[in-house]
Parts: C-alpha cells; sequence; structure tokens
C-alpha cells in the first residue's frame, strides 16, 4: 500500500468530504462527528490533528492524537498557532471516550491496526511534524496488538479493563437481572422498589437533541469532580462541545428529574451503535445536595431496557468502577497502554 497522509486540524480545516461515509463504513460513533471535533480541539488544551490515510484516492485508516509537551497545562487552550515547541509527542487516543482506540484501518490485520499506526501512521507523523516528533503514547490497545507493540526501549502496561456486557442471552431487563449474582439481584430489586415509588421522580429516554445542555453541563461536573485522581485532571464539559454532542441523531439520554421543581437530578448520556452502543457520560446531584440515593445502579437497569428495546446486542459501560460493572454482568476486557520512541 502506497499510504499518503491528510493532517487536519479540526479548528480550522473544512469537514472532508468523505467524512460521513468514513464515520459509516468505520462505525465511528458520535464523538468522531466533524461539528464535535471541532468543538472539542476549540476546548482543548493542545493541537488535536486528525490524520487520514490514503492509498490513492481511497481512505484506508484514521487515527485521533493529541499533541504533547512540556507546554501543555490544565488551564491553558491550544494555541491559534502551531504550538508545537521544540519537542513532543503524540497521545493516541479516541476523542471522546476512552473506551474504544483512537484509530480505525480498512486492513487492521489480527493486530487489531497496531502495526499499520507503527509503520504508515508513525512515518507521515514524522513527515508532516519533523524531529521534534519523539513518541507515541498508544491507548486502547487490545490484548491481540501487545505483542507488537512489545520491543526493546518500549514501555508496555496493562491499563483499566473495559466492562462490556453481552445481552445477547436477553430478552427483557428482568431477564438480566435475574441473571446476576443475589447480592446485586437483591440490591436492584430494593432500589427500583424504592424508586419507582418516588412519586416526585420522573425517568425517561430521549434524543439528545431534546435535553437541557445547560443543565447538563451543569450536573455533568458534579462527577468531574470525582475523577481528579487521574495525572491529567479532565477539563469540565463546555456547553458548547455538549451541544455539538447531544445535537448528533446517534446520541440518546436518560433523565432523572424532579417533577415538581423541574431540576435535573441524574443523566446518562449514551453514544448509539448498531452493535455495541457505550455509555459515554454520568453524574448525579450528590444526595446531600438534593439529589436520590443509588440512581447510579437504577441507570443500568434503564440501559440494559432501553439496548434491550432497540435490539442492540451489547453495551459498553466503560472503565472505572471495574468490580461494580463485573457484578452487573460485563465481561472485563484488557486494555493496554505503549509508549514508542520514534527514531
Amino acid at each position: 500500500m502506497s499510504v499518503t497522509a491528510e493532517v487536519l486540524d479540526p479548528r480550522f480545516d473544512p469537514r472532508p468530504e468523505y467524512w460521513t461515509a468514513l464515520r459509516e463504513r468505520a462505525g465511528l460513533r458520535a464523538d468522531w462527528s466533524w461539528e464535535v471535533l471541532n468543538r472539542q480541539a476549540w476546548c482543548a488544551r493542545t493541537y488535536q490533528p486528525v490524520t487520514v490515510l490514503k492509498d490513492g484516492g481511497d481512505v484506508r485508516g484514521v487515527v485521533c492524537a493529541a499533541w504533547v509537551t512540556g507546554g501543555v497545562r490544565r488551564n491553558r487552550f491550544a494555541r491559534a498557532g502551531s504550538g508545537l515547541g521544540l519537542l513532543g509527542g503524540l497521545d493516541v487516543r479516541a476523542p471522546g471516550t476512552s473506551a474504544t482506540p483512537g484509530w480505525w484501518f480498512a486492513d487492521a490485520g489480527p493486530d487489531g491496526g497496531v502495526r499499520e499506526l507503527l509503520d504508515g501512521y508513525a512515518r507521515a507523523m514524522r513527515a508532516e511534524l519533523g524531529t521534534r516528533f519523539r513518541v507515541m503514547l498508544l491507548r486502547q490497545v487490545g490484548q491481540e496488538g501487545v505483542a507488537t507493540v512489545s520491543g526493546r526501549l518500549r514501555l508496555v502496561r496493562r491499563t483499566e479493563d473495559v466492562a462490556v456486557l453481552d445481552l445477547t442471552r436477553f430478552a427483557t431487563r428482568a431477564e438480566w437481572a435475574a441473571s446476576l449474582p443475589k447480592a446485586r439481584r437483591t440490591s436492584l430489586r430494593k432500589i427500583g422498589r424504592d424508586v419507582d415509588a418516588d412519586t416526585a421522580l420522573a425517568i425517561d429516554v430521549v434524543p439528545g437533541r431534546d435535553a437541557d445542555v445547560p443543565a447538563v453541563a451543569e450536573l455533568l461536573r458534579h462527577n468531574e469532580v470525582k475523577h481528579r485522581d487521574v495525572p491529567i485532571v479532565p477539563l469540565p464539559q463546555f456547553t458548547g462541545y455538549l451541544t455539538a454532542l447531544l445535537a448528533e441523531p446517534d446520541v440518546v439520554v436518560i433523565r432523572y428529574t424532579d417533577t415538581g421543581s423541574g431540576r435535573l437530578l441524574a443523566v446518562a448520556i449514551v453514544l448509539d451503535d448498531p452493535v455495541r452502543p457505550i455509555m459515554r457520560h454520568w453524574s448525579a446531584v450528590p444526595v446531600e445536595a438534593g439529589g436520590r440515593p443509588n440512581l447510579y445502579f437504577h441507570c443500568y437497569g434503564e440501559c440494559v431496557r432501553w439496548a434491550l428495546e432497540v435490539g442492540r446486542p451489547a453495551l459498553v459501560l466503560g472503565k472505572k468502577m471495574s468490580k461494580v460493572k463485573k457484578s452487573l454482568g460485563a465481561e472485563l476486557v484488557p486494555q493496554y497502554a505503549a509508549v514508542i520512541p520514534v527514531w
């Protein structure tokens, strides 16, 4: 394959004519929408190149990454210029969710596309960025790609597993709940009774475009405060980014609302997919601030109900809280990260 690369900056470059067809072909969810990528890139700490690899006129792959240098700071946005600095590296990651790889290749091969990253993509980015490009961090490498990324002067580590719930055995939410360990099953039934008895609580599933974006953005910040244990603290969800994301036709929102005040108490955002929808966001008002207890667990049942009703064979529950998700019937799929020097 004679690979050429088109390196795009979503802040400035218009949506490529082939982008909609590429997303459909590759199964790229709403967070790969060009409008969503544009908003994310403007809200990012650093330059976010999207690289399309082609063989002649045929698109053969796409990779999303973030350029990282010593100048990247939590409260400093990407500069209008290149902002590349003297030395840096590419953090290859999905644009929205940490539960999926940040790449797709038509000829991925048995290692899930890792060889394509090390060969065609790395060469293309070295040509684009020059000798300042010294290292790649590959996230969401599957077990099948570990042998390919391993080697001298490379660091490979297992990261958090991704929880995937197989729904093919179930026809209803009740069947799924009945399959769980006794303690979890009993707990979910009690939570269900308590939530159902709360006459001031309304639960609905709506298209993302019907959600109140400012209310969702405010609510999501409760959850972000909990996850300041990571080396690079997540930025808050900006309303501009959420407006673009929720407007996509393949986004579903599960809402818990106080019927008296109209206050949004909890929300889950699901990126739909014909095979494996992803629970992208979750957040709830803390109980001490007027929220309801146990909505986190109740929401899994609502997600399962929705997925079964629309005929989805699996549901990706994401990362973190792996023991809880395993108790809900999910398989924990190993994921790895690899640091690759670029010579």
